[in-house]
């Protein structure tokens, strides 16, 4: 009989044991688990991304004159924030005429406050602008088509242009330095904006730019 007794207090303290050790793991489990999880919600959250004061607010159209006179370029590549660059028409400080962006290089476009003077085939217009020399500067070409409807698109802040299409004696176009052929070059109407491509050999309005 002191044999059993013996051996259930055994048994018992024993199971005392792992009782205790059990409580201790679980209570420890417990803690490593929350400060994990608090890690984890911490990493998890972004953080906060600003919002616009007013985004129901449309922006303008690219383009778009602003009542201060700058035109809307659309958001910056940078800050992704509206960009504003200056309108066609400002008269510089050498006394060229800035006109818009080139389409072909992306940077400013200059020109000259009135045509050329006369009319000219398309081979002596390169030449006349290649060899003009105004305004301080030597770097006068004739516009690509691209750059000539940008002349056209801000005609009426230039200025001086011949917007009736006619001309005796002439086309009534402006060249462009885009060739169709080794006989023909696209040429625009500062009238209606709509593009011809006459013989080179033929007269047409002239405008170089820089």
């Amino acid at each position: 009989m002191k044999n059993v007794s013996t051996t259930a207090a055994a048994f018992a303290t024993a199971a005392l044991g792992l009782l205790c050790a059990s409580a201790m793991a679980t209570g420890n489990s417990s803690f490593d688990d929350s400060d994990r999880t608090t890690d984890a919600v911490a990493v998890a959250i972004p953080a906060a991304t600003p919002r616009p004061a007013n985004p129901t607010q449309a922006m303008p159209d690219i383009g778009t004159k602003m009542p201060d006179g700058t035109i809307y370029a659309g958001l910056s590549m940078e800050t992704g924030k509206p960009s504003y660059i200056a309108a066609a028409g400002g008269r510089m400080p050498d006394g060229t005429v800035y006109a818009g962006i080139s389409p072909d290089t992306r940077r400013n476009l200059y020109t000259t406050a009135a045509d050329a003077p006369g009319v000219y085939t398309w081979t002596q217009g390169i030449e006349y602008c290649k060899t003009l020399e105004t305004l301080g500067h030597h770097d006068w070409r004739m516009p690509t088509i691209g750059e000539l409807a940008v002349l056209f698109t801000n005609r009426a802040d230039i200025g001086g242009f011949n917007e009736t299409g006619r001309m005796l004696h002439a086309t009534g176009y402006y060249w462009s330095s885009l060739q169709v052929t080794d006989g023909n070059a696209w040429a625009q109407s500062f009238k209606d904006g709509f593009h011809e491509n006459p013989d080179k050999d033929q007269d047409s309005s002239l405008r170089c730019v820089r």
